[in-house]
Parts: structure tokens; sequence; C-alpha cells
């Protein structure tokens, strides 16, 4: 099997669950590394195994030669494909741009180029006294991305 025999296998695989593969690789050493998460929800450990079940059956007796590694990103993985970034609209995120300055805020719109970071500010009142929310929205080219993750607050 090679790397894009593998990627067909398991696009088919993943296709009829409503998933997106986040990585998939083939090491020279037959390592298979697998990262799947549904469009909607979180991808359970029975869909897992029916990933990997599929490998195995695909690469028949020569799956004793490899490794299978089939796992969801984890929460703290940084974006790597356009499904992530559209699954997760409406939800807080730290963007680390290139030039080392991170934003936070709630992830409003995604067009493939370009995101747009919502956030809300307390500020003092224009007239009287007080303070007041304040919503902006930035829009941020991915070029200017380095990464982008959830912001989870615990």
């Amino acid at each position: 099997m090679n790397q894009t025999e593998l990627q067909q296998l398991v696009a088919a695989t993943l296709e009829p669950m409503g998933a997106f593969a986040v990585e998939v690789s083939l090491s020279a050493a037959n390592d298979i590394k697998v990262h799947a998460d549904l469009n909607e929800g979180h991808i359970t450990l029975a869909q897992i195994k029916t990933i990997s079940r599929a490998i195995e059956s695909a690469l028949g007796e020569d799956s004793e030669n490899y490794s299978i590694e089939v796992s969801s990103p984890g929460m703290f993985s940084p974006f790597k494909v356009d499904a992530q970034y559209r699954k997760n609209l409406g939800r807080e995120v730290v963007v680390k741009h290139t030039d080392g300055i991170k934003s936070r805020g709630k992830l409003a719109a995604y067009d493939g180029a370009t995101l747009t970071l919502e956030r809300t500010e307390r500020v003092p009142k224009t007239v009287g006294k007080g303070k007041m929310d304040l919503t902006t929205q930035t829009q941020i080219p991915l070029a200017d991305i380095a990464s982008i993750t959830l912001d989870f607050k615990f």
C-alpha cells in the first residue's frame, strides 16, 4: 500500500460516517497514522475501530508488517484542514500569528483564504459612567496565521 492508496481508502471509509481526515500518513517504517473527526459531534471509539479494521482488511496478510494508529486529532491540536475551520465556526479559538502575536475570539467566518475573528470587550461608555460591550470583527488572512487551536476554558 502506498500513501495515495491509503488516503483513498481512508476517505472512502470516512465519507459514510460524515467524517473527514485531518492527517493520513504512511512512513517508510510502515507506520500508518490516521487522525479523523466528524463534521458534527465527536468521533467515537466504534468509528475509530471501523477505520482501523478497514485499513487492516485492505492490507490483508501484510497487516502484520504495519503499525496502525487511528485517533481523533486531540483537543489542543492546531487546525490542519478546511473541515476543522468549518466545524468550529462559532467556537472560541486562539490564533497565533506569524509575527508571534496571539489573538483570541470567536471564529465567526471562514472562506478558505481568510477567517473572521469576533471579540467582545468591555469599554467605557462614550456618554455617562460605566462600561458597555463592544463587539469587533477582524479578518485575518490564512497566510498570516502560524496556528489556530480551540480555546478551552476550564
